[in-house]
């Protein structure tokens, strides 16, 4: 009888935590003037992973938000942003089926989530011994990669450029490696 007592203690209390979003340790304020940062609003607790691409030049920003709440419910806003001949925005708000939210909160309890939260861009920088960028010749107008991870006004950015071209150069437990497949998790194409 004791032994069934302290399961049905145990159990809810695993289904409960187990739901729970993790607390990420970003360590930057969020910037309030971040045109990214405008397209999505969150609640305490609640995390915001933004996939954008600059599109080359800089006349545009494509950005997948994914929101996840404090009722275990993810919704995926697209939005693009122009900025020739004056500021535009696009927003497109995607239905995700219930199998595919379970999917994507999964990813962020995942020991690549966190291990990819705590990174600062200085991870991608090049040193002798982070030898991740290694695409020769010259690309014009090659658009940035971004994956900005936002949760209590504090948030996380790191910048790739031509991630794709760089995979040859990268061991498979990089953090370039880890960006990409972040990437391919959300279902969100790399194009260079």
């Amino acid at each position: 009888m004791k032994l069934f007592n302290l399961l049905f203690l145990i159990f809810p209390l695993l289904i409960f935590t187990q739901n729970r979003l993790p607390d990420l340790q970003l360590k930057k304020s969020t910037d309030n003037n971040n045109d990214v940062n405008n397209t999505f609003k969150i609640r305490k607790n609640e995390i915001a992973i933004s996939f954008y691409t600059n599109g080359g030049l800089g006349y545009h920003y494509e950005i997948d938000n994914f929101i996840f709440d404090n009722n275990n419910q993810v919704r995926y806003e697209k939005s693009k942003i122009y900025y020739k001949k004056g500021k535009k925005y696009k927003k497109e708000i995607i239905s995700l089926s219930q199998e595919e939210q379970d999917k994507l909160t999964k990813i962020i309890h995942s020991d690549l989530f966190a291990t990819f939260s705590k990174y600062s861009q200085s991870n991608f920088q090049y040193s002798e011994n982070n030898h991740q960028i290694c695409a020769n010749g010259s690309i014009d107008d090659a658009p940035e990669n971004f994956i900005m991870i936002t949760q209590n006004a504090m948030q996380s950015t790191i910048m790739v450029y031509l991630p794709k071209n760089n995979i040859t150069c990268s061991s498979a437990d990089s953090p370039l490696m880890k960006f990409i497949e972040l990437h391919r998790l959300f279902g969100i194409e790399i194009e260079r």
